[in-house]
């Protein structure tokens, strides 16, 4: 046994000779000849090789084998100066290669690549002026999106200079069409941005929509064009389809009816066209009360509910509950164990913050979460996860960011998005798979371009505590309907339920009458945390989670 080391150091000599260098550096660190003063000699030599190669690799253009070479030669233990140099001397190769990006005008693409380099600790002089040219255009295209023209065109000066001080001519006169470009577009906008002031000057709706799409056509993250669109496809889902004819006449904006003088019905609209100017007006002037707002999702059970006419609950019964026989209410689907409890938000402006459970008959079970910031995480008593999965996960495993009309995924623990790893955050897009940890995979979906909300589905054989059909990312709206842009499909709905948020409180809408906690509501009603809804051919019923 005396000569068993020289029997495995030959082994590795073998592998090195023929190109396998990590065998060949497994075997020189078995532990059983690890510390022997041949091995330490042979890892040596190894290093050397790997290094010489790696060299090899560089001058043809063989990039990725490069790296791999000088990271294992680092791992053997190369001598430090030998390693710098040769790291030095493959960014100065690539340092063209590099460049050439900048010159076709991807930025993007030239910083993707010096950041893989740096990752790798391969960096130089040329590397770091062409990143410094590259940031300074990525910033400059990223404010331009945004309608931020002045601080864009500051940033694209800076990036034309630095690329002429760097002798790089095809940068420089890549960023000088990018600046005329950008030139073009702030002109081509300046009229469509005074429109979409205009018409939210004016108040309607329908022209703000179709004004704010103008402006994100050609500046696509305009922040004030975004807030108007989500404001008024959010108006426009709270009033329903006969009312919206009618939007428009509403008057500007600051100048809306108040309490008092509530939104009149079209049924009343109707009646009107039948009546003299003078009855018709007299009858307008008449004060109508207006229901108090009903607390937002999480808060105690209160009224709050749009009556039709003056009707109450002990008035009788309203006409149009009688209009139309109702289906019997079918229980939702059968509730597991509860999930873990979280300190109840406070309702914003904007809508109610948190989570509930949503069963729809017929349908299934949803756990709907509204906050922004999401965190996906293990199961169990000591779990914060708003979406607790029953998977080998840690117990913030990673956070869904709504970001504006987006979403970001960012990853605490290993986490994959088509397969490929997170480093930091990315980008979803509809259709995207995320794998957290090796096993627990989910599928995003974002159906509707004109709505952030999106639904996660649990493509692997793991679940919630609860037994859900998925899990819904409710922004502004969410759509119940047969159409392919719904959020929650009903193949049998003929007409599309809407549930919306608006002044700290979550919202229905649907075509005609239907019954909230038993009380007959038009068109529209404010919904409670532990609201049934009960309406032609559709019933659904709201739980908190405590």
């Amino acid at each position: 046994m005396l000569g068993q080391w020289r029997m495995v150091l030959r082994q590795a000599e073998e592998a090195a000779r023929v190109g396998r260098f990590e065998e060949a550096l497994a075997l020189a660190n078995r532990p059983d000849v690890a510390d022997h003063h041949h091995a330490v000699q042979f890892r040596g030599r190894l290093a050397l090789e790997l290094i010489a190669r790696a060299t090899r690799r560089g001058a043809v253009d063989d990039l990725n084998g490069a790296i791999d070479d000088l990271d294992l030669a680092e791992r053997v233990g190369a001598p430090p100066d030998s390693l710098a140099a040769a790291r030095l001397s493959l960014a100065d190769r690539v340092a063209d290669e590099v460049r050439a990006d900048l010159d076709s005008g991807d930025p993007a693409r030239a910083l993707e690549r010096i950041e893989h380099l740096a990752r790798h600790k391969v960096s130089g002089p040329a590397l770091r002026r062409t990143r410094e040219i590259a940031e300074a255009w990525q910033i400059g295209l990223a404010e331009g999106r945004r309608g931020e023209f002045g601080r864009a065109h500051e940033q694209l000066d800076r990036a034309e200079r630095l690329a002429a001080g760097a002798g790089a001519s095809g940068a420089q006169q890549a960023v000088a069409t990018a600046k005329l470009e950008l030139e073009a577009r702030q002109k081509a906008a300046a009229s469509q941005i005074e429109a979409l002031y205009t018409a939210l000057s004016e108040g309607k709706w329908p022209a703000i929509l179709t004004a704010a799409e103008a402006v994100l056509a050609s500046i696509p993250e305009h922040p004030a064009a975004r807030q108007a669109r989500s404001r008024a496809w959010q108006q426009i889902a709270a009033i329903s389809p006969a009312a919206a004819a009618q939007w428009a006449a509403r008057g500007p904006l600051g100048h809306q009816p108040v309490a008092g003088s509530a939104r009149r019905e079209p049924r009343e609209l109707e009646r009107d066209r039948g009546r003299g100017p003078a009855a018709a007006s007299a009858e307008r002037e008449r004060p109508v009360p207006v229901p108090a707002p009903a607390p937002a999702a999480g808060a105690a059970n209160g009224d709050g509910i749009f009556w039709i006419g003056d009707a109450s609950p002990g008035a009788g019964a309203a006409p149009a509950a009688a209009a139309a026989p109702r289906a019997p209410w079918r229980p939702a689907a059968p509730r597991m164990g509860p999930l873990p409890a979280r300190p109840a938000p406070r309702a914003e402006a904007d809508g109610p913050k948190g989570r509930f459970l949503l069963w729809v008959d017929g349908v299934g079970g949803y756990l709907v979460c509204m906050d922004d910031r999401i965190v996906l995480g293990r199961s169990g008593s000591d779990s914060r996860a708003d979406i607790p999965l029953m998977g080998d996960l840690s117990r913030q495993h990673a956070t869904l960011v709504r970001n504006g009309e987006g979403y970001l995924l960012e990853a605490h623990q290993a986490s994959f998005v088509n397969g490929k790893r997170v480093d930091g955050q990315v980008v979803l897009r509809d259709g995207d798979v995320i794998r957290l940890g090796s096993t627990v995979e989910l599928e995003f979906r974002q159906p509707s371009p004109v709505s952030a909300t999106a639904r996660l589905a649990i493509v692997s054989r793991h679940r919630l505590p609860l037994a859900v059909d998925g899990v819904l990312l409710m922004a502004e709206t969410c759509i119940v309907g047969a159409a392919a842009q719904a959020h929650i499909p009903a193949p049998a709905l003929e007409h599309p339920v809407v549930l919306y948020r608006q002044a700290g409180t979550l919202w229905c809408r649907a075509p005609g009458a239907f019954d909230v906690d038993g009380k007959t509501c038009a068109a529209r009603a404010p919904l409670t945390a532990r609201s049934s809804v009960l309406g032609d051919g559709f019933s659904f019923s709201l739980e908190p989670i405590v």
